[in-house]
């Protein structure tokens, strides 16, 4: 253990959060667009490469319940744990189609994707993105700044700083939260 360590993951935090902050108006315009996605009677739902399942989970949640006060649940999915059929697939040699085959199931167009991404080519989350914009519904990215695009390029795409795992887990967790939060500063007035 060393004070090194230390700083060296700070900074890295440090980063990630300036790299947002460049990101702001965006941002800002994605915020916007989602609570008009509510309002019209949308949702957000969440994807996520390898580890960041958890941070999509989470984020969700955040929606669902609160993140900052009592109000009423706003319509966020994670597509992130179907156990059954990721196996399933898996046996058949179709990972790539994971996250497809369930926004076939729950959206009719008008929804927002958000994917979150680790930096890994992760062809579930790149078919999920062409399949959602098939279906009619905004696409968002979050990854980070070194991943290759994606051959159809997302409506919002936002890039992060860090390249190491915690910190890309720690990035999109606060990009998911502060979305929350814009979302309930302009639907509440908080």
């Amino acid at each position: 253990m060393s004070p090194e360590r230390v700083a060296r993951s700070v900074r890295e935090l440090c980063t990630s959060a300036e790299a947002l902050n460049r990101q702001s108006e965006e941002l800002v315009c994605f915020a916007k667009r989602l609570v008009e996605t509510f309002n019209q009677g949308g949702r957000l739902l969440l994807i996520a490469s390898g580890p960041l399942s958890g941070v999509a989970d989470l984020v969700a949640s955040r929606f669902l319940h609160r993140l900052t006060m009592e109000r009423p649940l706003l319509p966020a999915l994670s597509l992130c744990h179907d156990l059954s059929l990721a196996a399933s697939l898996a046996r058949d040699g179709q990972t790539d189609q994971f996250f497809v085959r369930q926004l076939r199931t729950v959206t009719s167009g008008g929804d927002i994707l958000l994917a979150l991404s680790d930096g890994q080519r992760d062809a579930g989350v790149r078919e999920a993105l062409a399949a959602a914009r098939k279906l009619d519904c905004l696409t968002a990215s979050l990854a980070p700044k070194s991943q290759e695009e994606y051959e159809e390029t997302p409506d919002f795409t936002f890039h992060l700083e860090p390249e190491t795992p915690p910190r890309i887990a720690e990035a999109s967790l606060f990009f998911g939260q502060l979305l929350c939060e814009l979302v309930e500063s302009e639907l509440f007035g908080i």
